[in-house]
């Protein structure tokens, strides 16, 4: 009994020294969870791309399982082959350390792997109470972790030379491979390092072979490895150097800056091939002093992107290449028109075969003209579209009101579109504003997904973006139907990238001047955007080529991407749109000229608002011959408000200036002055400043010399309503 009364007191005793010391040195393991890099994979798992630590480290993190037999078996036989036995401190190492030290000018440690941890989380100078300190911790890392996990958390945080922490950071580093693809010698020469990083790095020491040789013939001796294993690893020639770390997508991985690893949903395959034929096109537009070029390809059903090339070369510093193209606000061009369709089919203003006016139009001293510079009278729908008319979608974004392209931007909180609906006025139409090509895409897979919108991601596992519909099925259906469906012709320059294609709904844009040309294409799964022009804002010099346009330069690279791409079925035409006879005339003034089987969405009524019919439409009929005056339309029921317009100005033009050359005769600068009048008399008058009235008639061409001054000009009509502009003349 005597002994047990002794030993209680004394286990008591250490029981409490022990909980004093873990009081006043507790395990600070947060020392060792230090900022990791960032790793970024492919969907697939291939690497990417490799960044620095906040810190400025390189920190890869090795996973447990990701300790191989070979690795471990060489860390352990060469730092602590003792470890899966010890409890953190070997008795017989510190002896021999001691006896050693104490008989010889050189000196050796005898830490173990587990000591090695507890002095990386103080980093202290080596005195006699740090290494109790490190004693005791030691002890603590045994009790609270396993060997496995103390064994990572020293291959997680030795030193490899520089800014290079951790095993896995080292074998990127320095051999360009992943620890699990590193050979015997290769192991035995990393191994070596945090015994004296400075020394043993690449950068300090150049023949890395006979340290790699002195490790292994330790590893021999101590039977880690077998003969054959010695024998070739000792005959391999290794090299190491610093590597540059990989660097793929840098446009978009400049973007992630959550550390650790990260899984993207880049297809890195596809990547590569939209990257060379993207660079390859822009080469080639070189030439019309186009020198960017961007492009993003979206999986429609999961939102994920597949493809991000930010531009045609990150390193091309001429020509601003690390800016990314895919983020950067850009004109729209015409690639809004297909959502103010869409808005125009559920409104039952426009089916597909139902004919508009393409005819001139004044706004405010606003003269939009198509890119062709004629207009084409009376076209369907569908035509107006597919050959991107400017006036047509003018006029049916104005006559859907509230229900206009604006709203439907603003439900899609596009980022850019921070400005009233009167800043932009006719502008927003015909992509006189900035949007990214990403926001772009998104807006088309919208078209492709049913009318749903969704942002879209390239994360994978990220949590999904809410969804909701701006745009019905059934139209959605119906504008994909004219952009697949556009007439052939068109395309002669691409055909031979069109061959043996799936069918594909797209939509081309270009800018004034040619500094943007897109073209945006989707099909049921995926949408892809591309995008050519200068990051310098600079126009190009090619808009005098019609070469140089969304459909003759940036089509057939689309074309060639979705090529690459899965074959697939069509749309499914929802249950809604039904075929039905309709009156094909842009306005009814009376019996139908034209009626036609057309789609139609069911429950939708097809109407022409009285406004639809505006004083350039009136007088285009007159010019035309189509009506000898108004009173012809006196039964229609919108004859009252088409009576009330006042008389229309086509030339000059409100709000601009002319300019004329001083050297040339009087009778060589006269200016064009023609008006329409609404009334039944065709008599109008012309009020030129403080002048004596000029008599005309409606629409008739008169032709007057103006000084080199400002000048308010009327026309009044007589039903007493007139029209003003003001213009300035100039000579020089």
């Amino acid at each position: 009994m005597k002994p047990i009364k002794i030993i209680t007191p004394i286990a008591l005793f250490l029981l409490l020294v022990t909980l004093l010391l873990n009081f006043l040195y507790p395990l600070d393991i947060a020392r060792l969870n230090k900022p990791k890099s960032t790793i970024i994979y492919d969907r697939y798992g291939q690497l990417l791309s490799i960044k620095l630590s906040s810190d400025g480290y390189l920190r890869i993190p090795l996973e447990p399982d990701a300790i191989n037999t070979n690795i471990k078996k060489i860390v352990l036989g060469y730092e602590d082959q003792y470890f899966e036995k010890h409890l953190g401190v070997n008795p017989l190492a510190i002896v021999r350390a001691l006896w050693f030290n104490l008989t010889n000018h050189h000196k050796i440690g005898a830490s173990t792997i587990t000591m090695q941890v507890a002095r990386m989380m103080h980093h202290q100078p080596r005195t006699l109470k740090q290494k109790l300190i490190e004693i005791f911790q030691s002890f603590q890392l045994e009790f609270k972790y396993t060997k496995d996990e103390i064994l990572t958390l020293y291959l997680n945080n030795a030193p490899y030379g520089g800014n290079v922490e951790g095993f896995a950071s080292a074998s990127f580093r320095y051999f360009n491979l992943p620890p699990s693809s590193l050979s015997l010698s290769q192991i035995s020469y990393l191994t070596s390092i945090p015994k004296n990083p400075n020394r043993n790095c690449p950068k300090a020491h150049r023949d890395i072979n006979k340290i790699k040789e002195r490790i292994l013939n330790r590893l021999y001796g101590l039977k880690v490895i077998n003969s054959k294993e010695y024998q070739r690893s000792k005959n391999e020639i290794i090299c190491a150097k610093i590597y540059n770390l990989p660097h793929q997508i840098p446009h978009l991985t400049a973007r992630i800056n959550q550390e650790g690893k990260v899984i993207t949903t880049i297809d890195i395959k596809l990547q590569k091939r939209v990257q060379e034929l993207i660079s390859t096109q822009t080469k080639t537009l070189n030439r019309f002093q186009i020198y960017n070029g961007s492009a993003m390809v979206i999986d429609n059903q999961t939102m994920q992107i597949l493809a991000y090339v930010g531009s045609h070369n990150f390193y091309d510093n001429q020509h601003g290449g690390q800016n990314d193209g895919v983020r950067a606000l850009v004109s729209p061009a015409s690639t809004m028109k297909p959502f103010i369709y869409a808005k125009a089919l559920e409104q039952g203003l426009i089916s597909p075969l139902k004919k508009l006016y393409d005819v001139p139009l004044f706004i405010e001293g606003y003269k939009p003209t198509n890119y062709s510079k004629q207009y084409l009278g009376e076209v369907t729908a569908s035509e107006a579209l597919q050959y991107s008319l400017n006036i047509p979608a003018v006029e049916l974004d104005r006559l859907l009101n509230k229900n206009s392209l604006y709203g439907l931007l603003k439900q899609a909180n596009i980022s850019s579109l921070n400005q009233s609906k009167s800043y932009y006025g006719s502008a927003l139409t015909l992509g006189g504003w900035g949007i990214s090509l990403k926001e772009n895409l998104q807006l088309f897979a919208m078209l492709a997904n049913g009318g749903v919108y969704q942002q879209a991601t390239y994360l994978q596992h990220q949590e999904i973006a809410s969804t909701q519909r701006l745009l019905s099925k059934e139209s959605t259906y119906l504008v994909s139907t004219i952009l697949a469906n556009a007439p052939r012709a068109n395309f002669s320059s691409s055909w031979e990238f069109m061959k043996n294609m799936p069918k594909v709904a797209f939509k081309t844009g270009t800018s004034a001047h040619t500094k943007d040309v897109l073209t945006i294409g989707y099909t049921p799964k995926y949408s892809v955007g591309i995008w050519f022009g200068n990051f310098s804002g600079k126009e190009s010099r090619a808009y005098k080529n019609t070469y140089a346009t969304g459909l003759k330069s940036a089509s057939p690279t689309l074309f060639q991407i979705f090529k690459l791409l899965d074959q697939q079925e069509w749309f499914t035409q929802p249950p809604n749109i039904v075929k039905q006879s309709i009156c094909q005339d842009a306005i009814s003034l009376g019996k139908c000229k034209k009626i036609v089987t057309d789609y139609t969405i069911k429950g939708v009524k097809l109407h022409t608002p009285c406004s639809a019919m505006r004083a350039e439409v009136l007088s285009y009929l007159i010019e035309q011959q189509s009506i000898n005056s108004i009173t012809e339309l006196s039964a229609h029921p919108c004859y009252k408000q088409w009576k009330s317009y006042k008389p229309l100005i086509t030339s000059p033009v409100h709000n601009k200036t002319y300019i004329n050359n001083r050297l040339l005769p009087n009778r060589l600068k006269k200016t064009l002055l023609q008006c329409y009048s609404f009334e039944a008399n065709s008599t109008i008058y012309w009020l030129i400043d403080k002048e004596k009235p000029i008599i005309a008639l409606s629409g008739e061409r008169v032709y007057r010399y103006l000084s080199p001054n400002p000048h308010q000009i009327s026309c009044l009509d007589k039903g007493a309503k007139m029209q003003t502009i003001t213009i300035e003349n100039q000579e020089l």
